[in-house]
């Protein structure tokens, strides 16, 4: 990911060095749980321990020689532990300490984004309390529908983010897995006894049953966790931009971006931006799906994917969220452009209240509906509000006394259920 995207302390675990620190813990934990288990020499991992370090730089040279990542990192160390270190990675296979170091460093990365997608929540929730009986016209396919409030259209929002938090809350769990049962996974050098003892000193479960790698179903599914998360964002960050138009202003980002020709502009940057990072973010998901499928017990195809895929996906999310964050705290609402495009919109937008009132006054659903669509559309041509030419109508008139007309297009009747999904969080008692 390149820099501009790339947050820490989220960048800070994608590295080489984070990568190896992790290796080292997982050698480490499975060697002192062989030691306990009487399978290897009394006190040798503490010894190990006091005199190993990760070196990225020497672990690299030696690389260049062999053409193994983890054999190189276990040479650098045998370097430095002397006789003794001919006991690490005992009974082990590459992949129990890759994927087990992977579980540790996708763990990590989603504590990093859980607590702020819970400060993503709360913002919302906040935003939609601020504006719970604030109300505008409801739009569908772009144009005026009927009138709802800017509260329960962000309180969608909290529920979107709400469920995706769920979600990556759900994937930690199916990737805080490790598995140190050696080649093919039949754990004949390594008891299962002592892959229980380190996998709980690292704080992970155990993934059972595996052959020689960790299933990668539970990587795709974080990977979709963290898309679902950027889709979230992005719908959030749609609506802002279309509410941001010059002709609605209903929103205005905190910290709008200018033109460099034109010093009027008030662009919406950050939501564009949050958009189009949707897009790279959900990319990921596919080649996360194709790594599950393997030859056999392993094969190589998913190495090089998801080396590229989980650093990107963890990087991406961890920075739309952080920013989704900042759009919201800082997100200026209009109640008064609100207001004048509800009142431009005017008793037209109530047509379905002059429906159901000729429906219950006897008429058929499709002449009610049929006869609807006509006073408006001269409504429309006339420049006039539905309401008084639906008064002027004969039809209507013989069906509906002036009071019932009124009533069926009264936008206060619309609004008046319109904060029944606010009940269960904050119950008004005067309601």
């Amino acid at each position: 990911m390149i820099d501009r995207y790339a947050q820490a302390p989220m960048r800070d675990l994608w590295t080489t060095r984070a990568l190896h620190e992790r290796w080292l813990a997982v050698e480490l934990a499975a060697l002192g749980a062989l030691e306990q288990e009487g399978v290897t020499p009394a006190g040798v991992t503490e010894a190990l321990r006091t005199r190993v370090h990760v070196d990225p730089t020497r672990a690299a040279e030696l690389e260049a020689e062999i053409g193994h990542d983890l054999v190189a990192f276990l040479w650098t160390l045998e370097e430095q532990a002397g006789p003794e270190g001919r006991w690490l990675h005992y009974g082990l296979t590459s992949s129990d300490v890759k994927d087990t170091a992977l579980a540790l460093l996708l763990r990590d990365a989603c504590e990093i984004m859980l607590p702020k997608l819970v400060e993503l929540e709360e913002a919302l929730l906040g935003l939609a309390l601020r504006h719970r009986d604030t109300p505008l016209i409801g739009r569908t396919h772009g144009q005026w529908a009927e009138p709802t409030m800017f509260g329960l259209k962000v309180l969608s929002w909290h529920d979107l983010v709400t469920r995706a938090r769920a979600r990556l809350e759900q994937a930690r769990r199916a990737v805080a897995v490790g598995k140190l049962a050696g080649a093919v996974g039949t754990r004949v050098f390594f008891p299962p006894s002592a892959e229980a003892r380190a996998l709980r000193q690292l704080e992970l479960s155990p993934c059972t049953p595996a052959g020689q790698v960790v299933p990668r179903d539970r990587h795709a599914e974080a990977v979709f966790s963290l898309a679902a998360v950027g889709t979230c964002v992005e719908t959030i960050a749609l609506e802002v931009r279309h509410l941001c138009r010059s002709e609605l202003g209903e929103l205005c980002e905190g910290r709008p971006e200018g033109s460099s020709a034109m010093p009027h502009k008030r662009n919406p940057i950050l939501s564009e931006r949050l958009c189009g990072l949707a897009r790279l973010l959900r990319a990921q998901v596919g080649p996360a799906l194709e790594d599950v499928s393997m030859w056999h017990e392993r094969d190589m195809s998913h190495s090089s994917v998801e080396r590229a895929v989980l650093p990107q996906a963890f990087t991406l999310g961890d920075y739309m969220v952080t920013h989704a964050l900042a759009l919201v705290r800082g997100l200026h609402a209009s109640p008064e452009a609100m207001w004048a495009h509800l009142v431009a919109a005017g008793t037209t937008a109530l047509s379905e209240g002059l429906l159901h009132a000729l429906i219950a006054a006897g008429w058929s659903r499709r002449a009610a509906h049929e006869h609807v669509a006509q006073l408006v559309a001269t409504a429309h041509a006339e420049g006039s509000e539905l309401l008084d030419v639906a008064a002027a109508d004969p039809k209507v008139s013989a069906s509906l006394p002036p009071d019932r007309l009124a009533k069926a297009l009264d936008m206060h009747r619309f609004l008046e259920r319109a904060t029944a999904a606010f009940d269960h969080l904050c119950p008004d008692p005067l309601r």
